[in-house]
């Protein structure tokens, strides 16, 4: 019998598998402003201009990124940009927001509704025979 990994692990384990310190930090996952703010406009360059100014208003009136995404009340953040950018950041904050998984080199992509991830999703990649190659 071969052991693994896992088996190592287990033997080495000083706490239950489910165990949360005391003083536990919890993680926020968290997509960037800036691809957000361009899924929202539904331009797929992240770097068009359209995006940087509202970008920049939004760090004018919350002093930085982390501050916005993560403490910025949406009445707020609906006056300096728009409703569909609030309500993409707060659902960001909550860990609401769908992602198409990125594959081979290929970043993920923010999914708006699951029409659009049905529609521009990767095709099903399966072996080609030899007669693809050569028509």
């Amino acid at each position: 019998m071969t052991i693994g990994v896992q088996h190592r692990v287990e033997e080495l384990a000083d706490r239950d598998e489910n165990y949360i310190p005391k003083n536990f930090v919890p993680f926020k996952r968290l997509i960037p402003l800036t691809e957000l703010i361009s899924a929202a406009m539904r331009i797929e360059d992240l770097y068009a201009k359209q995006i940087w100014e509202i970008y920049y208003k939004l760090m004018n009136s919350f002093n930085n990124e982390y501050n916005t995404l993560l403490n910025a009340s949406k009445p707020d953040i609906e006056a300096v940009a728009n409703q569909k950018i609030a309500d993409l950041i707060i659902n960001n904050r909550e860990g609401r927001i769908n992602i198409r998984p990125g594959f081979d080199g290929v970043y993920g992509k923010v999914i708006l509704d699951e029409k659009e991830n049905k529609e521009k999703g990767p095709k099903q990649l399966g072996q080609k025979s030899l007669d693809g190659y050569f028509k």
